[in-house]
């Protein structure tokens, strides 16, 4: 099922670049994202837009998505005349 969903995706897809064995691909919907490689791959494609792409922001599905901000957080306001 995974496999399936995979192809469909990269069908759907156009490739940008190849890194090694990662491959840059631009979604349908505008999303850019690279698939498969090594760390190294990851280095060299974040380097080649840093360079040539810089518009172009990318997941890698290898590592986590960090949080935006930390939303909940409240000030404490500070005792005066302690």
């Amino acid at each position: 099922m995974k496999l399936n969903q995979a192809m469909t995706e990269l069908n759907s897809s156009r490739v940008i670049q190849q890194f090694g064995e990662a491959l840059l691909v631009r979604h349908q919907n505008g999303r850019h994202e690279l698939l498969g490689g090594s760390l190294g791959d990851l280095i060299a494609a974040r380097e080649w837009v840093s360079l040539f792409a810089h518009e172009i922001v990318f997941t890698h599905p290898g590592r986590p998505e960090r949080p935006a901000c930390r939303t909940g957080w409240k000030r404490v306001p500070m005792s005066v005349g302690i």
